[in-house]
């Protein structure tokens, strides 16, 4: 899923999310600048940044912790994420900050990726997914979990 079909379900999505998050695997000095650019943007929409081990889809064993950035979502956090990737799997570190994640105002996952496995799935309560399937873009297939 790519190009208009990536920035259609980030706006569908949106409604459900309060926030999201982004992941920094590398030294902050080895980001590439388009990188950087993004999370200099965000910058007024960060609600915490902390090292973690674990995040939606992935944890570390036996290694140093990673950056995880979490950001409050609204449009123009949301128009930055649309203007600066074109898929779900754009979000691989240096280039960009690594795997894009949507989350509800408790924390709770919505979108979920792993973007090094072109991984995505979505968490949604069935009156979640009763507001929004008809609206999901057609490159995109759902499937039960």
């Amino acid at each position: 899923m790519s190009g208009d079909d990536y920035g259609e379900l980030l706006r569908v999505l949106s409604p459900v999310a309060a926030g999201f998050g982004l992941i920094v695997q590398v030294p902050f000095a080895a980001l590439h600048e388009s990188a950087r650019k993004v999370l200099e943007r965000l910058g007024g929409h960060l609600i915490e940044a902390m090292d973690t081990q674990a995040w939606p889809g992935s944890q570390i064993v036996g290694r140093t912790t990673v950056e995880r950035f979490l950001f409050r979502l609204d449009s123009d956090s949301l128009e930055v994420l649309v203007s600066s990737a074109s898929s779900l799997y754009d979000w691989v570190n240096p280039r960009l900050p690594e795997d894009l994640h949507f989350l509800r105002s408790d924390g709770s996952v919505v979108l979920g990726t792993v973007a090094q496995e072109d991984d995505a799935w979505l968490q949604l309560t069935p009156a979640e997914y009763e507001r929004i399937a008809a609206r999901i873009p057609r490159g995109v297939v759902l499937r039960p979990a």
